[in-house]
């Protein structure tokens, strides 16, 4: 088993897939055929490029924990990240942003998927991808109870990674509480980080690449050289290296 310290909680995927993104997201996710891990190139959408996909993606079985990323200056968190309990989180997360990445720091890797981050097994999804730009069902099932004045960003910027099996559950159980409010449980996990802006996921898969086992969730707020797995002292990503 590989080095866990700092477990925020854990959940359990049990159907080979999960389901990732808003209530309204999650929900499509869980009415679609499970997506194996594929090329997905990106398309012009107006005046921005975006991926199209449902959300959903296969992903390893068994028990996942799930760590918050903190900022060493706020206290607060900036990020979270999840995986396999088979997988290092800091060797992953490491990898992960060498491959993909913030668009907002240095030497950040590719921005979009193509054959470089196929070829290293990273998923990636961006602001446009999800949330209310990838707006199916968002009508009918809508963002939740509201955070309202306290974080206006919240209900349209935090996001859920949830088990294919328990998906549709769990928005159910989410949607009666605020963003901040929703809780790691058997079946999934939500992921809030104070007044974070435009969100940004990473898949890491397996070996094999039939199954992801990781998940960072990042925001424009995020910066990874002043960024820690809570619990531990060590920054994401060393200041020396952003500007090679």
């Amino acid at each position: 088993m590989a080095k866990q310290d700092g477990v925020h909680g854990m959940f359990t995927v049990t159907s080979g897939c999960v389901c990732f993104g808003s209530l309204h997201n999650i929900w499509g996710g869980s009415l679609a055929p499970v997506q194996p891990f594929c090329q997905v190139k990106p398309q012009s959408s107006g005046t921005v490029l975006a991926h199209e996909f449902k959300h959903n993606i296969a992903a390893v079985n068994g028990t996942w924990n799930v760590f918050q990323l903190k900022d060493l200056r706020s206290g607060q968190a900036s990020g979270w990240f999840a995986c396999h309990i088979n997988v290092d989180p800091g060797r992953e997360i490491e990898k992960i942003l060498t491959i993909s990445g913030s668009p907002y720091e240095d030497n950040h890797g590719s921005t979009m998927n193509n054959d470089t981050t196929f070829d290293n097994g990273v998923f990636v999804i961006n602001r446009y991808d999800w949330g209310y730009y990838a707006h199916e069902f968002l009508e009918e099932i809508g963002e939740g109870v509201s955070e309202g004045d306290a974080d206006v960003l919240a209900d349209s910027n935090s996001a859920g990674l949830a088990d294919y099996a328990q998906a549709q559950a769990k928005v159910q159980e989410w949607r009666q509480c605020k963003p901040s409010r929703r809780r790691i449980s058997d079946g999934g996990v939500w992921m809030y980080s104070p007044d974070a802006e435009y969100m940004f996921g990473r898949f890491g898969f397996n070996e094999a690449r039939t199954g992801a086992h990781s998940f960072l969730f990042f925001s424009t707020n995020t910066e990874f050289s002043h960024t820690v797995i809570a619990g531990r002292s060590e920054t994401l990503r060393q200041e020396d290296n952003l500007n090679i």
